[in-house]
């Protein structure tokens, strides 16, 4: 069988799954968004939550969206067919998934040695450039996927790269490739987080990379959100409510190969 695509089997899963109703309330599945706020993973309550609050949503044709978590407001509006739409696509999911943490022992570029740059201005993230090795950062891998550090970074001599190496698994979803590290903030204080991201291509499969703030999904980009074969800014607003406060980036990654890259993290006071 030829290469698939991705999203086109997630639609026809969920439309066998959830039976006429479901194309009621959404003509078709858009992987945006709206859909990862309301799925982020490695989470099984979460998912199971939407999941179920899904199932009953889709049931019936609704003129109004209630019942589902906060946190996907900002993503997916008021318009009843966006929550549809992420009901009907939802990723799926193994019934008996458990929550395993995969660690790889860090690892430094073999490239010639160079220079750390000075930290700029009150950024409290270190080595955000990737221009020391990987530490300390902690990366973690998934079966048949790889992180490394290449160059040239964005405008720099590194950046940290995740790629997909080999076929795409339940891993994927269920606990991405991340890299994180702990800050030290200021409770209450509210900072930026600033950083560029870059994609070797823009397709619906080729995934996103997601970020989490202590252990909460925030923020999502994806491929095709502004355009492949080029560092891309990002930009998120938080104030944190513990310190230390835990910044981690996810790799959702649904093609084989793909290479997603981060370069020049930066935190500081908004």
């Amino acid at each position: 069988m030829g290469k698939s695509n991705l999203l086109s089997s997630l639609v026809l899963g969920a439309c066998f799954f959830l039976g006429s109703s479901s194309l009621v309330n959404a003509a078709r599945c858009n992987a945006d968004n709206c859909l990862r706020a309301l799925f982020p993973t490695p989470s099984p309550s979460i998912y199971s939550f939407d999941a179920s609050v899904c199932a009953t949503y889709i049931a019936t044709v609704n003129t109004v969206a209630t019942g589902f978590a906060s946190r996907a407001s900002a993503a997916c509006g008021t318009a009843p067919a966006r929550y549809s739409s992420a009901c009907s696509c939802r990723p799926p999911i193994l019934s008996t998934m458990t929550t395993k943490t995969t660690t790889t022992t860090p690892t430094t570029p073999t490239a010639t040695t160079v220079t750390c740059p000075p930290t700029p201005t009150n950024n409290i993230v270190r080595n955000g450039g990737f221009e020391c090795g990987l530490a300390p950062w902690i990366a973690a891998d998934i079966p048949f996927s790889q992180h490394s550090l290449v160059s040239p970074g964005d405008a720099s001599n590194f950046a940290y790269e995740y790629a997909q190496v080999g076929p795409v698994t339940d891993d994927n979803y269920q606990r991405p490739g991340s890299v994180n590290q702990d800050l030290t903030v200021t409770v209450g204080q509210a900072y930026v987080l600033r950083f560029r991201t870059y994609f070797d291509k823009c397709t619906q499969s080729e995934g996103f990379v997601g970020v989490m703030l202590n252990h909460q999904p925030v923020y999502t980009v994806d491929a095709c959100d502004f355009g492949a074969g080029a560092f891309k800014d990002n930009t998120v607003y938080f104030t944190p409510t513990v310190s230390p406060f835990n910044l981690r980036f996810e790799f959702i990654i649904a093609e084989n190969p793909a290479q997603a890259r981060i370069d020049n993290v930066v935190v500081v006071p908004a």
